[in-house]
């Protein structure tokens, strides 16, 4: 196995401890908004405890694999003629395709934008009442995009346990059984984060409205062209 590979699969399992806390928090979503917010104030103060903890764990794990896939990439588009890839592999694929298309969106708008906003938000970035707002705001936008994410990011973290591990130790995890583990563990977690979206757009209704005129300021700021249907959730929490 090539050293691409390996350090793709390393980078993989070191995002994998942030990502699982991630799925685990819109999990949590099923108990309702109190449930949310607090496994989001618990997970953060494991992956935010140090800033450094965050780079190295979240940012440099994330760039270096997203790298590595690219580069992985080009090379099978050199390839004559290129190898079939099984079903499962395929999706692993897909879902991070999709994940790297929409990523930098993602991290703008429940990161970036909260803390160059400043204020309140900005130390409660992406908590349950934010997410509702964008629910409420467009909901025919964020309602797919959020099973989307979800579903790409448990099935992208449940397969590539399995192939990370079959990379490292293949000797060990390359046997049918292992992968076998893999899939259910994808199947499994995508159902749950399912269940978990499901709950934070039929509970968006449920959330705590007196910060939304914020949220409306830091859209307005910086996402001007979505102000219009932003207004209307601030105004009547419906779209």
């Amino acid at each position: 196995m090539n050293r691409l590979a390996r350090v793709q699969a390393v980078s993989g399992l070191c995002f994998a401890i942030f990502l699982v806390l991630h799925l685990a928090t819109t999990m949590s979503a099923v108990g309702g908004p109190a449930a949310y917010d607090g496994a989001l104030a618990s997970f953060r103060a494991v992956y935010r405890a140090h800033p450094v903890v965050e780079f190295l764990l979240i940012g440099t794990s994330a760039a270096v694999h997203i790298v590595c896939a690219v580069m992985r990439i080009l090379r099978r588009r050199r390839e004559t003629p290129r190898p079939t890839a099984p079903i499962a592999l395929r999706i692993h694929r897909w879902s991070g395709y999709f994940l790297m298309v929409v990523i930098v969106g993602h991290v703008f708008a429940t990161r970036a934008m909260p803390a160059l906003a400043g204020g309140p938000t900005a130390t409660g970035r992406a908590d349950f009442s934010y997410l509702a707002y964008s629910v409420l705001g467009w909901p025919l936008l964020i309602n797919p995009y959020y099973y989307l994410l979800g579903l790409a990011g448990a099935v992208h973290f449940g397969l590539g346990l399995g192939f990370a591990a079959a990379t490292l130790a293949p000797r060990h995890f390359g046997t049918r059984a292992a992968r076998r583990a893999s899939v259910a563990t994808a199947v499994i977690a995508g159902m749950l984060v399912a269940a978990g979206v499901t709950a934070v757009i039929g509970r968006a209704g449920e959330a705590d409205r007196s910060r939304f005129s914020e949220f409306q300021a830091i859209y307005d700021r910086f996402l001007p062209f979505m102000a219009p249907a932003r207004s209307r959730a601030v105004e009547t929490g419906k779209p």
